[in-house]
Parts: C-alpha cells; sequence; structure tokens
C-alpha cells in the first residue's frame, strides 16, 4: 500500500513538472511584450503546483492531470506552431515509466533517472525569465549547481550577445541646447525617461508608445547641471549643479519641491537618494565635501554625516543596502564610507587609488550575485575599470578588467546592463560612452575580445548612456544635446 502510495506521489510530482516545463516553453509566445507579466505568471503557476501536487493523488485523479497535460499540449503546439523534441510530452507514458525498466523505454519517456535531469535542465536553459522556477525549494529535480554553471557558459556565447544587443535607432530627441551630461530610464519602468544637460533644464519624456513625446522640460537652476538621479519609487527625481544648488523635483507634477543650497556655496558635481530612504539625500562638490541632506526640512541632516576628500567629488553611488557609498575625486581616487541610518554618522572605510592624477568621471555598483559584487569606473586617460569584491568583504577588492576607450577630456559615464534572463545573471555587461562618438557594450568577464556591439550613429561624442530594466531600449546623450534612443533586440 505504501509503496503504491510513493509511486503515485512521484508520478503527480513528475505531471506537475511537465505542465510547468510546457508552460515555460510556451511563455515567451504567449506573452510577448512583458517579461515581468511572464515572470508573474511563472511564479503563479508553480504556487499552483506546489500547492496541488500534494492534494488528489488517487489514479483517478492522475489519469485527469495526464489528459490535462496531454490537451494543453496539443493545443499549444496547434495556436504556436512549435514541437517538442523527442521527448515529447505528447508521447509520455506514465505506464510506461512505471513498466519500463531497458534502456529504450527511457530514452523514449521523460523517466525519474539522471537523463531525465540532464534533459530538463537543458530545456529550461532555453527559456526566459527562469530564474525563480529554477529554485531547488520549487524543483523535486535536485539539479546540480555544476551542470547549471556549465550550461550558463555554454549559451553565453558571444552569437548570443550579438542578438541581444543589436539595436536600431528608434527616436532622437533634440530637448537641450547645451551637452546632455546625464540620461536616466526610471526604475523598473520602459518607457520614462530623464535627461539633464548642460544647459541648466532637465527634460522628463516618455519614449513608449511611439511616437516618443517629452512631458516636461523643467527649469530653474542657474548653471549646468552635472548628475540627476531618479527616487527608488520614480516620484521624484533630484539634480546636482554648478549654482552651488541641488533640486528635487516631483516627477507627476513637473515641478520642483525643494531646493537643497551647499553649504559652503560651492559648485555640486553628483548626487544620490539614500536607497533605503528617500528622505536622504548625499551631494558632492568641489570643495571635497560630502553632505547629507533631509529632504523634508532642506537641510542637513547631521553633523556626524559630512566627509571631505582631498580634490572634487565627481562621481558617487550606493549599493542596494544603502550602507556603503562609493565615491570618486578628480584625483583619481575612489574612497568608501559607510553610512549607518540610525545615528546619521558617514565613517570612511578605504581609499582605493584607480589612476593617480586623473578624474574619476562616473562609479556604479551591482551585486552579481550572493557572493560576488562589482564596481564599475570610469576613469581619465582612456579607462574602463572593474573591480570585484567577495562576500561584501572590503579588503577583498581587486581589480578585474581594464579597459581602453576613448575619453581625454569630458565627463563620460557608464553603467551596468540589467540581467534580463539566467543566462546573464552573473555576468558584468556593460555600457559606456566614448569620445568617439559611439556607445559600447563589454562584457567584461571576457579576457580576450570583450567588446559585444558598437552603435555608431552619433556625430559628437556620447558622455551618458542608460538602459531600461528589460532592455529593450537604450539611450545615448551626447556633447550637442542630442539624445538618440535605441532599439534593442532583447527577444532572446
Amino acid at each position: 500500500m505504501n509503496c503504491c502510495k510513493t509511486n503515485n506521489e512521484k508520478i503527480n510530482n513528475n505531471i506537475w513538472q511537465e505542465i510547468l516545463s510546457l508552460d515555460a516553453k510556451f511563455n515567451f509566445k504567449r506573452i510577448t511584450q512583458n517579461s515581468q507579466l511572464r515572470t508573474l505568471y511563472l511564479r503563479r503557476r508553480t504556487q499552483i503546483m506546489r500547492e496541488n501536487s500534494m492534494k488528489c493523488k488517487d489514479e483517478d485523479t492522475l489519469q485527469k492531470r495526464r489528459d490535462y497535460l496531454n490537451l494543453r499540449t496539443q493545443i499549444l503546439e496547434q495556436k504556436f506552431g512549435q514541437s517538442f523534441e523527442n521527448s515529447s510530452l505528447n508521447s509520455y507514458s506514465l505506464q510506461n515509466r512505471s513498466r519500463a525498466n531497458n534502456k529504450a523505454s527511457s530514452v523514449d519517456s521523460i523517466s525519474l533517472n539522471l537523463d531525465m535531469k540532464d534533459n530538463f535542465s537543458r530545456k529550461l536553459n532555453n527559456f526566459t525569465n527562469m530564474s525563480n522556477i529554477l529554485n531547488p525549494k520549487i524543483s523535486n529535480l535536485n539539479l546540480s549547481r555544476e551542470s547549471l554553471h556549465s550550461n550558463q557558459r555554454s549559451v553565453n556565447s558571444k552569437q548570443n550577445y550579438d542578438e541581444l544587443f543589436c539595436a536600431q535607432v528608434n527616436h532622437v530627441f533634440n530637448n537641450h541646447t547645451g551637452s546632455v551630461t546625464g540620461v536616466k530610464f526610471a526604475n523598473n519602468d520602459r518607457s520614462l525617461l530623464a535627461s539633464c544637460s548642460f544647459d541648466g533644464t532637465l527634460a522628463i519624456c516618455q519614449v513608449i508608445p511611439t511616437p516618443a513625446t517629452m512631458i516636461y522640460k523643467l527649469e530653474g537652476h542657474k548653471a549646468p547641471i552635472m548628475d540627476m538621479q531618479w527616487s527608488t519609487t520614480n516620484d521624484l527625481i533630484v539634480t546636482a549643479s554648478l549654482d552651488a544648488t541641488a533640486r528635487v523635483w516631483q516627477v507627476t507634477k513637473g515641478k520642483c519641491m525643494r531646493i537643497l543650497r551647499d553649504t559652503v556655496n560651492s559648485e555640486i558635481f553628483c548626487c544620490c537618494f539614500l536607497p533605503i530612504n528617500e528622505n536622504m539625500i548625499f551631494t558632492g562638490n568641489s570643495k571635497g565635501l560630502i553632505q547629507v541632506y533631509n529632504l523634508s526640512t532642506g537641510i542637513i541632516a547631521s553633523k556626524n554625516c559630512l566627509q571631505k576628500v582631498n580634490g572634487k567629488v565627481q562621481a558617487m553611488c550606493f549599493d542596494s543596502t544603502g550602507s556603503n557609498l562609493w565615491v570618486g575625486d578628480n584625483n583619481g581616487a575612489v574612497h568608501l564610507f559607510q553610512f549607518n541610518i540610525y545615528n546619521l554618522k558617514l565613517n570612511k572605510t578605504k581609499k582605493i587609488i584607480s589612476n593617480n592624477g586623473y578624474s574619476i568621471t562616473s562609479l556604479s555598483f551591482k551585486h552579481l550575485n550572493s557572493k560576488e559584487s562589482a564596481l564599475l569606473v570610469n576613469s581619465m586617460p582612456n579607462f574602463l575599470l572593474l573591480y570585484k569584491l567577495i562576500n561584501s568583504d572590503i579588503q577583498s577588492i581587486r581589480l578585474r578588467k581594464r579597459i581602453l576607450i576613448k575619453q581625454n577630456e569630458l565627463m563620460i559615464k557608464s553603467t551596468f546592463c540589467p540581467v534580463i534572463n539566467k543566462k546573464q545573471q552573473n555576468s558584468s555587461l556593460v555600457c559606456t560612452g566614448s569620445e568617439d562618438n559611439c556607445v559600447y557594450i563589454y562584457d567584461m568577464d571576457f579576457d580576450e575580445d570583450p567588446l559585444i556591439v558598437k552603435l555608431e550613429k552619433h556625430e559628437y561624442p556620447v558622455i551618458d548612456v542608460g538602459l531600461n530594466y528589460d532592455l529593450s531600449l537604450l539611450a545615448s546623450g551626447d556633447n550637442n544635446g542630442t539624445v538618440i534612443i535605441w532599439k534593442m533586440n532583447n527577444q532572446t
């Protein structure tokens, strides 16, 4: 009796795994426009699988689920015209699986042995946005990390990247009369884009649906805007200007809600929100002073959070925890500060000399996985640098990659590319502007020839680049005030 019950449980689990595999196989065909919706759909199906797999394991229910699987397979294949390989779900036979012990039957069916695991792993690696499905708590297949790593390395080829980053011009904005100093898409939003300029204006645009349009052109700064950042909720944008102020703008109303004045009346080069508390805004000025403002009051949050470096603070960024602030200056140094939100204290912990005597113009930080993080640095002259850390241990930071780009005079910026599928989860894909009028995308993990794609449409040096969360669009701004929207081929 117990043996029969155990066998039914195995059969039941395998039916649900096949249903899940079928949904994942056709998920991209069924939901083509919204990657988040695809992920949510598969999450919900997984939840249903877990709940129902514990119920109704009698033979009648199992037969109904077999019939459902076969019928769903036929409908999806008929609608989308895609058939499976030799291990077709149409030929799926639980009776054969339970009876057959010879090699021929195990090849023709999806069995419970290691061959089935390898086959299932191979299929899953072809699906889009499957990171949640491969959670070992959900899957009963117990796929080894070694096999997944091997599969990921095989698919992360230059050919796949060439298809992913194949781009064409989708729209051109000429909203600014001065050099574009920053372009950024809103967080987890495909369509909202902001750009700031040397002409002192901030433009907020909607690029989807077409035609792309400018929603607001915000004025108020009396000097060039050097930096900007969206808040986590996309309600606010903070801008840093050489007029010795940072301004906070309400996106929905298109107006300035707060002016933050530099305490020593010095030019402000960079700014950012505290990721875990948007009421805290950090700025860096030309005298090397790092200041923390309370958005509600518009004044310095605390005397404990004032710090100074030697040189102009030209770039800053936080990690996702909001505890580590990376700061770059015009002397070629990168500093790390730790911020304690409870006592509002900012402490300097480490100084990294990336290129002594030359400017740091851009910093970006990314958690690659649970153990590894990366810091991307633009440094004059002509360097794009990637540092890596293990387990957030500052002592473990090492220079992983140095790439030559053309940057001798301008504040060129770069960014990490968003992760849109399992294949890119641990990769160091980056995008940067250049003084040779081109946009470059690199895989910093490639030891030889890391260049993935070079985009050539600008007539002036490209200052900043930005990508939306699903990698469907790329924006690049140049030294003449032009912003180009590139449509990416991310249908992989």
